[in-house]
């Protein structure tokens, strides 16, 4: 896949310069849209530079890129957002030193960075600021990053709600920026492109004027070009007090077979529906699946035996997954749930066997990558072991009342008196046996 790109940048009705930039070089499967810091002097040096510092790592990083092209591994994806995130910070750092030799001290310089690189079929982010990328599929359009502001802490905190976080005033009060400082810290992600996706990414000048509801109806329009002016347009028309830029980005597919392949939504909206990831956002889903691997079974193939040691979790994407115990089934596993989590609390052997009943997709994560995963995004870790514990919740409460209830039944039949249970028949006689 290669990309097709379009951006459009404004001043804005209220500011006299845009100190906005944006990069797109498709060659390079790369798009970014940089925001220099209003409050700062020379926030269009910021912004320019972090923009060409990033375009050039890109390009003196190809043997990175094609080593992941040709060996798509989790530690070749690993140095590819090393790569990315090293290039926001040598961004960081020239940006600072260009502070330094414009304004001097106390007169720093700065800019938000957002960017989405496209090798092959995986997608690469890195975000440092309150600007957006937005991922449009399947009709939705999904938020991939996380404002990097006082307002946002506060809301995540839980200091403020919804309602008061969209009415406050310090809603422009970044927490982190390239330049400020000789370092930053980055947000990264890497994910797995559908051919009919689009990506959008955008300074806050436009975001804080259209909603992402409004803005998925604006995407949905085929004119990528058209699209991006009007959203430009838009903003203006509801104060403008801000620059405004906007970039668009969809894969050109080359290979014809791009249609005869299944969508990413597909199995993505499958995870949506598993009950552990109900509180999660698409962001958050993106890292499970990149921390996971998908295994496909065929019917009859045993996922696990009775008694082996076992460190993994088990998401059924499609399919069907018998649990089975000294030849008795004791469940059956369908598309959308999970099983195996306990593997993931302690280290006991499994307590009986999984077998596939009919062709299953399986997500699996084991051990080593859901810990790596929890302190990645500690965010995501709180709500899934959160939503696992409700679980175990609720089947210990479960077993509970029905132990309860046995054994109250129990205590009932020895407190009976049992001449008054058969009445005046003779419990021994065989009549009596007969009937009871």
């Amino acid at each position: 896949m290669r990309l097709e790109t379009w951006a459009v940048t404004d001043t804005g009705r209220a500011r006299k310069a845009n100190e906005d930039s944006y990069l797109i070089a498709p060659d390079l499967g790369l798009v970014a849209v940089a925001d220099g810091m209003g409050g700062f002097k020379r926030g269009d040096v910021a912004s320019e530079l972090a923009c060409g510092v990033l375009r050039e790592a890109v390009a003196e990083g190809q043997d990175v890129l094609s080593r992941f092209d040709q060996d798509p591994s989790d530690a070749n994806k690993d140095a590819v957002l090393a790569m990315l995130e090293d290039a926001a910070q040598r961004a960081c750092r020239q940006v600072h030193e260009a502070s330094l030799s414009l304004v001097g001290e106390g007169g720093r310089m700065g800019t938000t960075m957002d960017a989405v690189l496209v090798v092959g079929a995986t997608g690469f982010l890195i975000h440092v600021g309150d600007g957006r990328v937005y991922l449009h599929r399947g009709g939705e359009l999904h938020q991939l990053t996380e404002d990097h502001t006082l307002v946002q802490e506060q809301l995540r905190a839980g200091v403020l709600t919804e309602e008061q976080a969209r009415k406050a005033r310090n809603k422009n009060v970044i927490t982190r920026a390239l330049g400020v400082f000789s370092s930053v810290l980055v947000d990264s992600l890497a994910f797995e492109v559908d051919p009919r996706d689009t990506f959008v990414l955008c300074s806050d000048g436009l975001h804080r004027y259209i909603g992402r509801r409004e803005l998925g109806f604006v995407v949905n329009e085929a004119d990528a070009e058209g699209a991006c002016r009007k959203l430009v347009a838009m903003a203006n028309e509801r104060g403008g007090r801000d620059n405004i830029t906007v970039a668009f980005a969809r894969p050109r597919v080359e290979s014809s077979d791009a249609d005869q392949e299944e969508p990413v939504p597909a199995w993505m909206d499958a995870l949506r529906r598993v009950d552990i990831f109900q509180a999660c956002t698409y962001r958050q889903l993106i890292a499970f699946t990149q921390a996971a691997q998908e295994r496909v079974l065929s019917a009859g193939d045993t996922v696990f035996q009775d008694g082996e040691p076992g460190e993994e979790l088990f998401v059924v994407v499609s399919g069907e997954v018998a649990i089975e115990k000294q030849g008795t089934r004791l469940a059956i596993i369908g598309a959308s749930h999970y099983f195996g989590e306990m593997s993931l609390l302690d280290q006991a052997r499994r307590s009986a066997t999984a077998r596939v009943t009919v062709d299953t997709r399986l997500l699996v994560i084991d051990k080593t990558h859901f810990m790596r995963l929890l302190r990645q995004d500690p965010a995501l870790g709180t709500r899934l072991l959160w939503q696992m514990v409700r679980k175990l919740a609720h089947h210990l409460r479960t077993t509970n009342e029905r132990l309860v209830a046995e054994t109250i039944t129990l205590d009932e039949i020895d407190g009976l008196d049992i001449d008054e249970l058969v009445g005046e028949e003779d419990i021994t006689d065989p009549s009596t046996r007969e009937h009871g």
